[in-house]
């Protein structure tokens, strides 16, 4: 029998199983364990690996007898710990530690057989911690107060004691013999209300310190996990417990960079019922800046260096946690993103390493290679720490030394031998610590911290300039005295006085590789001007300095634009966020489309989460400065014509008035319930709807276009009233809604607003109603709206509401524009607002031609489509079915009522204008160009005009 136990075990192993299974038969067991043919075929490996699983089954064989007959060996979870609150202490702490190394028993069996993964064996040790944590803490509460009375809050509420989880155990990846990590913190002051009552500090102490009791102290059963309080505010001297105030005012005052770090982890173990307001309002504040926060890879260059030391001084090189390629290097590497990037996208607030790897890869954060390098690093490690705890149930992460530990170890780990489990450890190892390096120190030569003679420029003001000019000749600067004319303004401007120390080094670190970087480019004293534009912009919130220092390829990027772009260098200094959209390096490849728009939107807004109005809103704003400035450099680049630059823009515009809409809806239907139309026993939901005039209606979107809207509902009958709970007239719910609209879409907050919006395209302008039905509109229409209106009709579509009161719609602008149309009248009309907006908007400078409002301009062209069409419609109702002048123009060409050489040369005329505009705004200049330039394009349309207009 023994013989068969021990056959598949290396030679050094046989006699220590052989050893074992004497002992346990001499202690009664065996014989029925055996009956499992599943048990009896992994007893030998078990054992051989783990001398804590084999001597707790001899010194207990009810123990492995009662696993093996109750099924519990194949349960993937903790068998329940039962609280008797009657139980004297000694009890209690006996049958919990008892109940601990049976569920620890279970755990290592199934991990060493191979029937429980990686996964499922950290999860199990969790909830075994989680469970026995709880049980604890019930028991102890439960003798505190028969002893000292329930404790009260200062308003005389319950209160109860939290307990977060760090470290392993927070992420619920706890290793087999890990000590748990744990702060203790308690809502506010008070106290109890016993004979003996107490303080609340005092009660929550004392009830810390019996919690810590109960599962840290070793009696003859053992212990049920070692406490270890040392994350804690001011760490062993700071308080056992905290209240949650004082813990935010300890993280805003004293909270180190580590304790970011620390935090990631940190879990509810237990805590008042549905209190996330520690999470929310203390914690994920600290942990989570709302910007990049590059600054972290200078922290955990110092974190590093310190740790280094540590290694080297203890000789921890053997360290699977804290040594070269530990387990810990993958940590930092996994968090420092999170920490970076965690504030801006909820998606990486995630505490567990594996899960987090999956959302960075996903994201294009971190190469699929090097995450699945990563990955298998980490899995690997964290076996090998579990099978190396479960040989002792001791906590050690060093590699053993004895001989029969190494065979031990190896056999764990599937290896024949300990050179072949040394060969994959040290493969893991070599390569996380590259990807590591790669990632905190960046690649070899590319950055430089240290410049002594730019060190000296920026702090002195008064040095001789030689120097200076010197270094910047040997940059590669065309034109010393021009740029350090701009680097003594830069450097005593106000911005730069703001500076702190952190911003000061990084500067100081940076600005050799700035000038380097603009070295690079044609027009090097334009890129400088704007570049330190933006660095004096974003100076003061140095962790944007800390991003371009980290990030060579994103400074090239940014010296590149602001050579080309002052609208994108405008962007970038309002929002530096923007920055973030350099980091990608298919950047410039990838042409952006309304679905990809519309799918980043939505895991915006969902990570926002949908009851958050302000993160929603936050969501909305960087989402549209995201995708305007992705649809610039696809323009800049040349990639993507004017036309579908339009159509980008519009889009955007489209998905955030659609956004705007619902979150307006949904805060407003909360409170007073759906608008309702009808008659009593008929009624229906009333509809709203956005409808766009102008360049959005049109199609033609430029970069800081306004929106000019109108409002419109169908809600009509004798009930016109919301369904509660506070009840609103119609008229009053539609006001409001689209003043919420209005609201969202042009406050400005931190993060920018996201347009202007004109409201005086809406029936009797500025004297008229926010919203009006669409029966009042249609009349106005009909009987009051002036020539311009119905100009300005054929460029309004619906881009946001009830499909079909848009379909109600488009079929009364057909209707009025077919049918309402003063056609008499109407050249005297259209050439009477064309010359008042060339008086009104015109520049008049006769050595410059305004590509909008001159003569043979862009508004030429706009008003000869919409004098023709609003001419034909009546006979050739087709011709409204778009609100874009390209379309409308192929439209009048297909009539034959326009010839069609004459349709397609304004066409062409009027996109060659649309894409000097286009240009002139991206480089952020007025619409006006030098006389001489377009003159071809400007006669033609002067001479169409003047044939059409004016004969």
């Amino acid at each position: 029998m023994k013989s068969a136990l021990t056959a598949r075990l290396p030679d050094a192993l046989k006699s220590i199983v052989g050893d074992y299974l004497d002992q346990y038969r001499i202690a009664g067991g065996l014989m029925t364990v055996l009956e499992d043919k599943r048990v009896a075929a992994s007893l030998g490996s078990v054992w051989a690996v783990s001398d804590f699983v084999a001597t707790s089954c001899i010194r207990d064989p009810a123990l492995l007898q009662s696993l093996v007959a109750t099924g519990a060996l194949a349960e993937t979870c903790a068998k329940p710990f039962v609280v008797d609150p009657d139980a004297p202490e000694p009890h209690f702490l006996k049958m919990i530690r008892r109940w601990r190394r049976r569920e620890a028993i279970r755990i290592a069996w199934r991990d060493i057989a191979g029937w429980a993964d990686l996964d499922e064996t950290l999860g199990d040790l969790s909830e075994l911690a989680d469970t026995a944590i709880r049980a604890a803490l019930e028991y102890q509460q439960q003798q505190m107060t028969l002893r000292h009375g329930e404790p009260a809050g200062t308003d005389g509420r319950g209160t109860s004691l939290i307990v977060l989880a760090m470290g392993k155990l927070g992420g619920r990846e706890l290793n087999f013999s890990s000590d748990i990590d744990l702060i203790f913190l308690y809502p506010e002051l008070g106290g109890s209300d016993g004979r003996k009552g107490l303080d609340g500090e005092s009660w929550f102490r004392k009830l810390g310190q019996r919690l810590i009791h109960s599962l840290d102290t070793v009696t003859e059963d053992g212990f049920v996990f070692r406490v270890d309080m040392r994350l804690r505010p001011f760490g062993d001297s700071g308080p056992l417990t905290m209240s949650v105030p004082a813990l935010e005012a300890y993280l805003q005052e004293h909270g180190r960079e580590w304790e970011r770090y620390a935090y990631i982890k940190a879990r509810h173990v237990v805590a008042p019922e549905n209190d996330d307001g520690l999470f929310k309002n203390v914690l994920r504040p600290f942990v989570y800046r709302k910007y990049l926060d590059y600054g972290v890879f200078e922290s955990l260059r110092d974190m590093k260096k310190l740790i280094s030391r540590e290694v080297s001084r203890r000789d921890l090189k053997d360290n699977i946690k804290l040594g070269p390629g530990g387990i810990r290097e993958i940590e930092f590497t996994v968090q420092s993103f999170q920490l970076i990037r965690g504030g801006c996208d909820p998606a990486l607030q995630d505490r567990g390493l594996l899960s987090s790897l999956t959302t960075l890869t996903g994201q294009g954060l971190l190469p699929a290679d090097q995450s699945a390098e990563l990955s298998a690093a980490y899995r690997f490690l964290r076996q090998l720490e579990n099978r190396l705890q479960a040989m002792h149930d001791r906590q050690t992460h060093e590699l053993p030394v004895d001989v029969i530990e190494c065979h031990r170890l190896a056999f764990a780990m599937g290896e024949p031998d300990w050179a072949g489990t040394l060969i994959q450890l040290n493969k893991h190892r070599d390569r996380v610590s590259d990807i590591f390096d790669q990632i905190v120190f960046g690649p070899p030569g590319t950055v430089d911290r240290e410049n002594d003679g730019w060190a000296a420029f920026m702090e002195s003001q008064s040095d001789s300039p030689d120097y200076a000019l010197a270094m910047l000749a040997d940059t590669g600067i065309a034109d010393p005295p021009a740029l350090l004319k701009l680097l003594d303004v830069f450097r005593s401007s106000p911005g730069m006085r703001r500076l702190n120390e952190t911003g000061w080094r990084r500067l100081k670190h940076l600005l050799p590789h700035i000038l380097k970087a603009v070295a690079t480019v044609p027009d090097q004293e334009l890129a400088l001007r704007r570049l330190l534009d933006i660095i004096e912009a974003i100076g003061t919130r140095t962790a944007y300095l800390a991003l371009l220092l980290e990030n060579p390829i994103v400074l090239r990027r940014l010296t590149e634009l602001c050579g080309l772009s002052r609208f994108l260098a405008d962007q970038i200094s309002t929002h530096p966020l923007l920055l973030d959209e350099l980091i990608d390096p298919r950047v410039a490849d990838i042409l952006p489309d309304r679905d990809q728009f519309e799918t980043e939107l939505g895991e915006r807004l969902a990570a926002g989460g949908s009851d958050d109005a302000e993160r929603s809103m936050d969501a909305l704003r960087h989402f549209q400065q995201a995708a305007v400035f992705r649809t610039a450099l696809a323009d800049l680049s040349g990639k993507l014509p004017v036309m579908k630059v339009s159509d980008r823009l519009t889009d955007i515009a489209e998905l955030v008035l659609e956004a705007a809409l619902a979150i307006a809806r949904q805060h407003l239907s909360r409170k007073h319930g759906e608008p309702m139309a009808g008659l009593q026993q008929d009624q229906r939901p009333a509809g709203f709807a956005i409808i766009a005039y102008g360049k959005l209606g049109g199609i033609e979107l430029g970069y800081g276009s306004d929106l000019d809207l109108v409002f419109v509902h169908d809600a009509g009958g004798q009930q016109q009233q919301t369904t509660g709970p506070a009840v609103l007239d119609n008229s009053v719910f539609f006001a409001r809604l689209a003043r919420r609209v209005v609201t969202l879409l042009m406050t400005q907050t931190t993060s920018g607003s996201l347009y202007k919006v004109d409201m005086r395209l809406r029936p009797s302008g500025h004297s008229g109603l926010l919203v009006s039905s669409l029966e009042a509109f249609a009349s106005y229409q009909q009987e009051k709206a002036w020539t311009w209106e119905h100009q300005a009709l054929l460029r309004a579509r619906t881009v946001a509401g009830s499909e079909w009161l848009c379909q109600r719609f488009e079929a009364v602008r057909k209707q009025v524009l077919c049918r309402d149309v003063n056609r008499s009248d109407l050249k005297a009309d259209v050439l009477k607002m064309r010359e008042r907006m060339r008086q009104e908007l015109g520049r008049g400078i006769p050595e410059l031609f305004d590509i909008k409002q001159d003569s043979g301009g862009l508004q030429d062209i706009e008003f000869l489509v919409q004098y023709w069409i609003l001419l034909l419609a009546k006979r050739y109702p087709d011709l409204l079915r778009y609100s874009d002048n390209v379309r409308q123009l192929e439209g009048l060409s297909d009539t034959g009522e326009v010839a069609k050489d004459v349709a397609q040369q304004l066409r062409d005329i009027y996109l060659v204008y649309r894409e000097r505009l286009h240009r002139l705004s991206l480089s952020g200049t007025e619409p006006r160009i030098d006389k001489g330039q377009l003159t071809a394009e400007r006669e033609a349309v002067q001479a169409i005009w003047q044939r059409v207009m004016e004969k």
